[in-house]
């Protein structure tokens, strides 16, 4: 008998409350499919061995929108490898064909299956198959075409593993399996019922339109190689965004989900969607669970300004770049570049750091800290040199620049950053729920959508686009292009690693990061007469200068499996 080992671990406080609490270590697979606690417990395994983007990979800071600032660690994107700011992130062929093959295994047992019967037998079926083609999602937007596997794997009779190899397939072939495969899937599910800890219809739905919007794009975007291993025809594009479209347009018509807006304060209200994770929050749709001592994060560690460190250290470990503060407008301009500069040319002086961000959108200020941030009954003193007498001199703040673990940019995440942590920051010590994907996502596929199926859906696209700027509380737009609707993505969904994704699937990532020069600011405090100055600067180039290229769209498939498997064709560039 196949044994399938399983440790217990955080799946949503609802789903553990029910789990029976004596040590199980190991299950056997009729007890998987006999026994709800036990089904629970695997079902629990499969979704960490998933791997949904989480705080320990921060995928944006290989884009303009964050870096690495401790020193020595910064990310590499260069010819000769793929980068890897995690090896678990970028090498996940083995995690992800290993979720396959527990889905398989299940989904043969699950005829038999006695620990559920009726619809809520079909609608585990259903979250099932949805899993299993949510993997070769993850598989196919890295990789390309890869082997379709659909029935558990058995040694055959003569002992020779290669019969079992597999060549791969077209990532043509890929996609519609998993066009076909979520598709079957949502219909298994009921429309009620669920929670956000598991996959249910609605955040199956959404997550169906993140991923037809990934291969339309590739469609549009990509040309063909390999005989089709890399790559989709231009015309399936159309095929694909009207999936994304009939995907999202199901979930806004379904009624059950809302934009956060429970607090007239803008910028306050945009941290409250972060934060509040009870019933009230009609955003949250599929999300990581966190919760203290069973399952934390470092993202309040690694986001820490200088004073505010733990006592480990790792402060600053990520930083916004002055890119991405610049892409905040304000509430009634949309050229969001900071103001450093009067029209003559010298610098402007402000009675205060802080001022120099007056007006950005309230976005900014709940996803951003910067000079004079107000945080944890502080002010963040950041800056790089100051002036006595009228003469500037080497002088550093508090909070930084440039000295260890404080900032290089002048800034610093603030996103996922708990401004009222219950307990000491120290290691892992958030407790933050991680959105995989919230309702602003859905509309904004939505829009997407509908721009790039049809420039006339232009005022259908603008609508949601505007729904979701005046939660914001900056000003609407009378027409909208592709462009903006790009632009209110990287935005509205920093820092929820959907830039990184965006790019790749545009296919603009080798034009934004080509010898890209990290942009921070030099604040310059006057301490004769408490004003302070700024200016731009760009951060050291052995450090921080980066580079993305052409063939790094698809990931390298592992050596291992390459020389394991010799019908696998490695993909171009490696």
């Amino acid at each position: 008998m196949i044994l399938i080992f399983t440790v217990l671990i955080s799946f949503g406080c609802e789903d553990l409350a029910d789990l029976d609490t004596t040590p199980v270590n190991m299950l056997t697979e009729e007890m998987v499919i006999t026994n709800a606690s036990a089904f629970t417990a695997h079902m629990a395994v499969i979704y960490t061995k998933m791997y949904f983007e989480r705080f320990s990979v921060y995928l944006d800071m290989n884009t303009t929108q964050l870096v690495n600032c401790v020193s020595g660690q910064n990310p590499q994107l260069d010819a000769s490898s793929t980068f890897t700011n995690n090896p678990e992130e970028f090498d996940i062929w083995e995690r992800c064909y290993s979720v396959i093959r527990d889905i398989n295994v299940l989904l043969k047992l699950w005829p038999n299956a006695t620990a559920y019967k009726g619809a809520e037998k079909d609608n585990i079926e259903g979250e099932l198959r949805f899993l299993r083609a949510y993997a070769y999602f993850k598989l196919v937007r890295g990789y390309g075409g890869i082997p379709i596997v659909t029935e558990p794997m058995v040694l055959p009779e003569s002992g020779d593993i290669t019969e079992l190899h597999q060549p791969r397939a077209k990532e043509a072939d890929v996609w519609e399996f998993v066009k076909d495969e979520m598709t079957a899937a949502i219909n298994l599910m009921s429309a009620t019922g669920g929670n956000e800890f598991r996959i249910n219809k609605w955040s199956a739905l959404a997550l169906k339109s993140r991923a037809m919007m990934y291969a339309g794009s590739v469609a549009r975007y990509s040309t063909l190689q390999l005989d089709g291993i890399l790559g989709l025809p231009a015309s399936d594009a159309e095929v694909y965004f009207q999936e994304a479209s009939d995907a999202a347009k199901e979930v806004i018509n379904s009624g059950r989900y809302a934009l956060y807006d429970l607090d007239p304060d803008k910028e306050s209200n945009y941290r409250k969607m972060t934060f509040d994770e009870s019933s009230a929050n009609k955003e949250r749709m599929f999300v990581t669970a966190y919760y203290w001592p069973l399952k934390t994060s470092p993202v309040d560690r690694n986001t820490a300004p200088y004073n505010h460190r733990s006592a480990q250290g790792y402060g600053a470990y990520v930083c916004v770049t002055l890119d991405m503060v610049d892409q905040y407008e304000y509430v009634d301009n949309r050229d969001g570049r900071l103001k450093f500069n009067d029209g003559s040319g010298n610098r402007i002086v402000y009675d205060k750091a802080f001022d120099v961000f007056t007006g950005k959108d309230p976005r900014f200020f709940a996803t951003v800290l910067g000079p004079g941030s107000p945080w944890k009954g502080t002010f963040l003193k950041i800056y790089g040199n100051k002036k006595v007498n009228g003469v500037e001199v080497p002088g550093q703040g508090p909070d930084g620049i440039g000295q260890p673990e404080a900032t290089s940019t002048g800034f610093h995440m603030a996103k996922w950053s708990d401004p009222n942590p219950p307990r000491p920051i120290a290691g892992n010590s958030s407790e933050v729920d991680k959105s995989i994907i919230r309702y602003a996502e859905v509309l904004l596929n939505y829009a997407e959508a509908q721009m790039e199926l049809d420039i006339n859906n232009e005022p259908e696209a603008r609508t949601y686009i505007n729904l979701i700027r005046n939660r914001a509380g900056i000003q609407e737009l009378a027409n909208v292009t592709l462009d903006d609707v790009r632009h209110e993505r990287y935005v509205e969904l920093a820092y929820e690693d959907n830039c990184y994704w965006d790019w790749k699937r545009w296919r603009i990532f080798h034009i934004e990061m080509f010898a890209r020069d990290t942009r921070g600011i030099w604040p310059i405090w006057d301490e004769t007469n408490d004003k302070y100055e700024f200016y731009e600067w760009n951060l050291a180039r052995d450090f921080f200068q980066r580079t993305y290229l052409p063939h790094m769209y698809y990931y390298k498939i592992p050596t291992a499996t390459i020389e394991a498997n010799l019908e696998l064709v490695q993909n171009p560039g490696y």
